[in-house]
């Protein structure tokens, strides 16, 4: 219980709240006390009636009590309930206001005669209830003047008036059952009260701590808002700063692949100025010497070293033209023996004469890769071991052998899946390179060269595309005693069978019509003269507008088409469409330059052979015999 059980005063940790309740507690009983007042003074004065019909002889004594004593001063105690400080003398007031009415009504027992003495024993019960319960009075105050007046009334009883003694018990029983009583409602009422308030006092902590938590979580809430607007400020502005970072560096590094492409074509054009000079010196030579040979069989000889020297121009040339190529890369089966080779071969011309270059190639063995980005890889180690070596003096070193992860126990550190691999293998007694430096040679834009000596993006892209196919490159170095680098590709198979050339016996023949269409007269008439060595009837064209009125006029048609790429005023996907658009005769495009064209344009011309200048016996009677034969 929050208060003590006999004067229901607020204890312990509710002490305090004792004041706030009698303050709360007059305001709310103010109103109540003053109708209280009001009700008790007519009824206290009508009463009067009373006393004129059963005690006649007696009435105006009775009258001066009511209406010159108790009712008076009830009245003085209903106006000094408006007046200021009444809260402080209430209790005193309104205990001596009933104190008064309880003994003028004592009094009038006393003096009036029985039977008309038992009639006010009612009033003075109505007393009792009136001050435990209309009159708000604590218990305390209450309680002493209900019990006053009883105490009162015993002594006039006993020694004021000679009361019988059944009546006195009769009366005893009743008054002191309903002062009980009425202690009791007291009782209640007050406790009940100070329940309410007790209630209500919680029930205001608990809201003024919600709203502090709720002021503490607006007050979170907004730091945190704030807090996240300016994470979010700072995260947009770091995305906004790498998305711009991202795009500068693709920028730069597109930038910087082309730069090194022209640097590494640069590097290499003293050599490939030197094989094409040489090329065509045995080119040269040797149809010299053919005209001057009246022998046929070594006249035959030297025209046989005059397309050995053409082909090797070929390949000169798809070399330079794979270095200027963009975008994705297609990955075949390739053998690197020949890539290898054809990559030294163009180095050797540049190298100094105080270099010289080994070589150990063992295996025929297939990978699945780019040739251009592996002669890519090939020049930009060997150019950096060049680099590498002072006074440009040293040796070149390059190895491709077939090896086995049960072999090579180091192979697991480098995260291969079991099974053959080809093994490159480069090395060269350069400065060497230090552990610090060796940890950021795979690095973009790490180099140790002078300014225009280098992008530093080299070792970077090869590094990037040996991943790409799922290989490895490891590096191994001491300052002073060069470096060698190990590239270890997946093998897919062997190769060695592709090396062999067909023999003339194998070529293709056939005795089908072909319609042949080229702007260049040279190449038409070779195309003629080769396909009608082959046994084909071949009509050769030099414009479209020739070809294609010969087509109109001709009901005859061809059984095949071929026809150069580039040509004024129409090209030969316009010639193939022209020509098919009311039938469907097989088309193979011949050109000079591998352009990008779209298989929708291609399938619409009806283009079903490719042949890429120069052209070769081989090449042209094999497209022909696999486009005629579906």
């Amino acid at each position: 219980m929050p208060f003590n059980p006999f004067t229901l005063a607020f204890a312990r940790q509710w002490a305090d709240l004792e004041p706030g309740f009698l303050d709360f507690h007059f305001k709310e009983s103010l109103g109540r006390i003053r109708l209280a007042i009001l009700a008790a003074v007519f009824f206290y004065a009508v009463f009067g009636i009373l006393d004129h019909v059963m005690v006649p002889d007696k009435k105006l004594v009775f009258w001066s009590i009511r209406y010159l004593a108790v009712i008076p001063f009830a009245l003085v105690v209903l106006f000094l309930s408006f007046r200021p400080g009444f809260k402080e003398r209430s209790a005193p007031l309104l205990f001596s206001m009933c104190l008064i009415g309880g003994l003028g009504i004592e009094y009038m027992i006393i003096l009036a005669d029985p039977p008309a003495t038992y009639s006010y024993y009612a009033g003075l019960i109505l007393v009792f209830i009136t001050v435990h319960t209309f009159l708000s009075l604590r218990f305390l105050w209450a309680s002493a003047c209900s019990w006053s007046i009883v105490i009162l009334y015993e002594i006039a009883a006993l020694w004021l008036s000679d009361t019988p003694a059944i009546i006195l018990i009769n009366n005893n029983f009743f008054f002191i059952s309903a002062v009980c009583l009425c202690m009791l409602a007291g009782y209640t009422m007050e406790m009940n009260a100070r329940y309410r308030y007790l209630a209500a006092h919680m029930l205001t902590l608990e809201k003024e701590k919600v709203g502090r938590i709720n002021e503490d979580l607006d007050r979170l809430v907004r730091e945190r808002t704030k807090e996240l607007s300016r994470a979010y400020h700072c995260i947009k502005v770091e995305m906004d700063e790498r998305e711009e970072s991202q795009a500068r560096q693709l920028k730069l590094e597109k930038e910087l692949n082309r730069k090194q492409k022209m640097e590494a074509i640069g590097t290499l054009a003293g050599g490939i100025a030197h094989d094409f000079n040489n090329i065509l010196s045995a080119v040269i030579g040797y149809t010299e010497l053919a005209m001057d040979e009246p022998e046929e069989e070594k006249r035959r000889d030297n025209h046989s070293q005059v397309v050995k020297a053409a082909l090797r121009a070929k390949d000169l040339i798809g070399q330079i033209l794979a270095f200027s190529r963009q975008g994705e890369h297609e990955l075949v089966p390739l053998n690197l023996k020949p890539v290898v080779k054809e990559a030294l071969k163009l180095l050797r011309a540049s190298l100094p004469a105080g270099i010289e270059i080994k070589t150990r190639l063992e295996t025929d063995s297939l990978v699945m890769a780019d040739p251009t980005q592996i002669h890519r890889i090939i020049i930009n180690i060997c150019t950096n071991a060049l680099h590498a070596m002072p006074d440009h003096t040293g040796i070149l070193d390059i190895a491709l052998e077939e090896v086995n992860m049960y072999a090579l126990l180091d192979i697991n550190r480098d995260g291969l899946a079991p099974g053959n691999y080809i093994q490159l293998t480069i090395s060269d007694t350069g400065c060497g390179m230090t552990p610090e430096i060796m940890e950021k040679i795979f690095d973009p834009f790490f180099t140790t060269k002078k300014t225009g000596q280098g992008t530093g993006m080299g070792l970077s892209v090869v590094h990037g595309i040996i991943e790409q196919y799922r290989g490895s490159i490891r590096v191994s170095s001491e300052p002073g005693k060069g470096t060698t680098f190990i590239i270890r590709l997946p093998c897919t198979g062997n190769g060695a069978e592709e090396l062999q050339a067909l023999s003339p016996d194998a070529i293709p023949r056939g005795t089908e019509s072909i319609l042949v269409l080229d702007d260049e007269i040279a190449l038409s008439r070779i195309l003629e003269k080769t396909l009608t060595a082959l046994g084909y009837s071949v009509t050769a064209f030099f414009t479209p507008e020739a070809a294609l009125s010969h087509l109109k006029e001709n009901p005859a048609r061809p059984d095949l088409i071929i026809t150069d790429f580039a040509m004024p005023k129409m090209n030969g996907i316009q010639f193939a469409q022209k020509v098919n658009a009311g039938t469907d005769i097989p088309v193979i495009l011949c050109t000079g330059y591998s352009e990008n064209i779209a298989r929708e344009k291609m399938s619409s011309a009806n283009i079903k052979g490719f042949l890429l200048k120069p052209l070769t016996q081989q090449t042209i009677a094999e497209t022909v015999r696999q486009v005629l034969d579906g």
